[in-house]
């Protein structure tokens, strides 16, 4: 079957219904069919059927989509639309010429060079800042993992990641961080480009497979990246039978540290090497990621790692719509993202007690970092891990 008919194929599972509407981010901004899940998949398909030809406003219309995935969460006819997008956009881009913010291109060349995230890691040594070893041993180990860094952490959340083999090692887990690794490839997912993404899928599953015999799990801290890691399996479907088995251990092997922590902690709570955590008698206000929610589907998993800290107080964001940081969009799409973003910092302006905002995905945590600042707000972004680090006892 050609491209063109899949994509057919699949649009023709979508109902109509309506039901993603108020889901979507974009919907809510626009108030457009076109800028709706249903909208978009009308498009795709009337594309694919040459029905439609494709122009330069169109195409931004179709790009404007955050990939928040809101949509394949509530849709009761289980559209892939993720699948829908991901075959058009490469069709689409070989097409018509994007064109790109040059803060945007920076950004993604910056991120998916090695060679510039191995620059940032000098960096980090030249001026005396903690970077990331290649093992991190621990006496009488429960077991062993592989940190899997990703593009954003290594260059701006070395700390983070720091942080979150400290919460390992208190639980007793010694940590790996193999060379090589690359972008988890959902940039290139993005952009369309599915022969780099596959590059990159396969570049990391070779950095990786050394270690999966005796390691127990890989751990990623920014959940965009998890939820790419458990997905190459179904990516790459079509491969040789080999490259499809390594890409299906490395899906098994793949976890997003809050899925990780939770069980740890539910498995180990009254043991004698299960970590202690001080008291926090503070309000604080919980972000749910798109990614946490949608494709990985554990949200609760995030309140229920935070409540190992005693005296917390939850304040919830409202989940409904993506913040719009959703990688580089905000970049692309800085009045789209900006727009969204409001919706989210009007919210927490509302937690007039809380002085500290919680969000497992690194990409979201810059873009609430950026709109705090531009608002003058004193409020301080920190990953779980970075909350757990703090309150570790005898740290």
């Amino acid at each position: 079957m050609t491209v063109h008919k899949t994509i057919s194929q699949l649009a023709n599972q979508c109902v109509l219904c309506g039901l993603c509407l108020p889901h979507c981010p974009t919907y809510q901004v626009f108030h457009t069919e076109n800028e709706s899940p249903r909208g978009r998949i009308s498009l795709f398909k009337a594309l694919a059927d040459g029905d439609l030809n494709l122009t330069d406003e169109l195409f931004e219309t179709l790009d404007h989509c955050l990939g928040c995935r809101a949509c394949e969460n509530m849709c009761p006819s289980e559209v892939n639309y993720s699948k829908i997008s991901d075959l058009s956009r490469q069709q689409l881009v070989q097409s018509i010429q994007t064109q790109q913010s040059v803060k945007q291109k920076v950004a993604e060349t910056v991120l998916q060079r090695a060679p510039l995230r191995s620059l940032a890691r000098l960096s980090n040594r030249l001026t005396g800042q903690s970077s990331l070893k290649p093992h991190y041993p621990v006496d009488n180990a429960l077991g062993k993992v592989a940190l899997f860094t990703g593009c954003t952490g290594e260059l701006f959340e070395t700390q983070t990641l720091l942080d979150g083999v400290r919460v390992l090692n208190a639980c007793g887990y010694e940590v790996v961080v193999p060379e090589n690794q690359h972008c988890c490839g959902a940039i290139k997912r993005r952009q369309g480009d599915l022969d780099g993404m596959y590059e990159q899928i396969h570049d990391n599953i070779e950095s990786f497979k050394p270690y999966l015999n005796d390691c127990q799990a890989i751990i990623s801290l920014n959940n965009h990246c998890s939820g790419q890691l458990k997905e190459y399996a179904h990516l790459i479907i079509g491969s040789d039978s080999h490259e499809l088995n390594n890409s299906q251990a490395m899906t098994e092997h793949s976890f997003d540290i809050i899925a990780f922590l939770a069980q740890i902690f539910e498995q180990h709570c009254h043991e004698p090497h299960s970590p202690d955590f001080l008291p926090l008698e503070q309000d604080i206000i919980v972000h749910t990621s798109c990614s946490l929610k949608n494709v990985l589907h554990e949200a609760p998993l995030l309140e229920k790692v935070l409540t190992v800290i005693p005296g917390l107080k939850i304040n919830r964001l409202d989940t409904k719509l993506c913040c719009g940081a959703a990688g580089s969009y905000r970049l692309r799409y800085p009045d789209i993202a900006g727009q969204l973003l409001d919706n989210k910092l009007q919210q927490i302006m509302g937690y007039n007690k809380s002085k500290l905002l919680v969000s497992s995905n690194l990409g979201c945590s810059l873009h609430y970092k950026q709109g705090l600042k531009k608002q003058g707000q004193d409020i301080e972004v920190v990953h779980p891990v970075g909350l757990l680090a703090r309150q570790l006892k005898g740290r």
